[in-house]
């Protein structure tokens, strides 16, 4: 999978740092104000990461001990952000054949006990948010929407964010609209926004030691996705390592690979955005619909050459914007042998690194039966659906998806 950046961004960032002017400037405060005019909220905060911005989210809206209703299937911090500010973790499984949190199972357990809900947009799908915000208004519980992956995605032309009390952007290295590092909360609320502003008011500004090693990991990350050389050796060199099961090599593309508990927020997570990550920021936010038209032209085509497999689960198609498509995931129960295939007959495609944390022995005392949440994890297949991802290699990979089910 690609990123999203330019060339003429790492030579942005070196000169930046060479002549000491990363730091400088009030382009933070300038983002800030664009994104409230741009989505129309009263408050955006920038955050060093979306995981920060939700472990300050928390803070502000619970009593310590309360519960937060949340998704199980995320990545492992979104739960220890939880966790760290207080909250008890409170697993709502996914509908059926879905990625996103089941709102049926968000009615069934909240209770008197609920000091917020947390919803995730995965994968930049809109989950189910009309009908939560409705609930979580009539029982007056407070609605975090984690929609990391969907900034610029929209539900009857409002942004995503903007349903619940607070919301959540990430622009970190994976994200399309990417610093490198870097998030975002968004309000209504003046009490939040204060509470927020205060606690990050001390922080210390990104440090040169953190930040230059992600933009080198980005640049390297870039060569090596670079179509000619991916061809000839990068995707080649991943391929042996995936067929051979060669864990060392191929746990590099993964995230939460040893998943551990936290109960204090680490430092690393507490710095404010640098003025450079602002302007990076600045420069994406026009071309954001272009690129989602893009993803969504390629879910269109996936989803008409692979409906009527009945072996796949494929994701809803929504050409109305309330689908942002970060990521196309197929599931199939076949996914070892589906994603072999498709490696050896030289396509691009992944198995999701997500997990059911209802189910990790670290989230152990939070344990729950999330048999939905359970089946996604060990079924999900990413296919490429970036926007610089030409339409023959959609074609291509559809092809050999078809292939592999007809051979079977």
């Amino acid at each position: 999978m690609r990123i999203y950046t330019k060339p003429s961004v790492y030579w942005r960032i070196l000169s930046q740092m060479l002549t000491g002017h990363w730091q400088k400037g009030d382009t933070v405060n300038e983002l800030e104000r664009v994104i409230e005019n741009r989505i129309d909220v009263a408050h955006a905060i920038t955050m060093p990461m979306a995981r920060t911005a939700i472990f300050y989210a928390v803070q502000a809206l619970i009593l310590p001990g309360q519960k937060v209703v949340l998704s199980p299937y995320t990545i492992v911090d979104v739960v220890n952000m939880v966790i760290c500010a207080g909250g008890i973790p409170v697993f709502a499984d996914l509908s059926p054949g879905s990625c996103n949190v089941s709102a049926v199972e968000i009615e069934r357990l909240v209770d008197d006990e609920t000091g917020a809900v947390m919803v995730t947009h995965f994968y930049g799908e809109a989950c189910d948010i009309e009908r939560i915000a409705e609930f979580c208004k009539k029982r007056s519980v407070p609605l975090i929407e984690d929609a990391a992956q969907a900034f610029g995605v929209k539900v009857g032309g409002r942004q995503l964010g903007t349903f619940g009390d607070i919301g959540i952007f990430s622009f970190g290295m994976y994200k399309y609209v990417n610093a490198f590092y870097g998030g975002m909360l968004i309000t209504n609320r003046s009490d939040i926004a204060e509470a927020v502003r205060r606690g990050v008011e001390d922080v210390t500004p990104e440090p040169t030691s953190r930040y230059l090693p992600k933009v080198l990991t980005g640049f390297i990350t870039d060569i090596l996705t670079w179509p000619p050389f991916f061809r000839v050796f990068t995707f080649r060199f991943f391929r042996w390592a995936y067929l051979n099961d060669i864990a060392v090599i191929t746990n590099k593309m993964k995230i939460d690979v040893d998943p551990q508990l936290k109960r204090t927020i680490p430092d690393s997570y507490l710095h404010r955005m640098s003025p450079l990550q602002a302007k990076l920021i600045l420069a994406q936010l026009d071309g954001i619909d272009a690129m989602q038209e893009q993803r969504v032209s390629h879910a269109k085509r996936y989803q008409r050459g692979l409906e009527d497999i009945q072996e796949l689960t494929l994701p809803p198609f929504r050409g109305d914007g309330s689908h942002g498509y970060a990521y196309y995931c197929i599931a199939c129960r076949d996914r070892e042998k589906l994603v072999a295939y498709a490696q050896r007959h030289g396509r691009d495609m992944q198995e999701s690194y997500h997990r059911n944390c209802a189910a990790l022995e670290c989230f152990d005392e939070y344990r729950s039966d999330c048999s939905n949440a359970e089946e996604m994890s060990n079924s999900v297949i990413y296919v490429p659906s970036y926007p610089r991802y030409p339409v023959t290699e959609v074609d291509r990979t559809i092809s050999v998806i078809r292939a592999f089910f007809t051979s079977a």
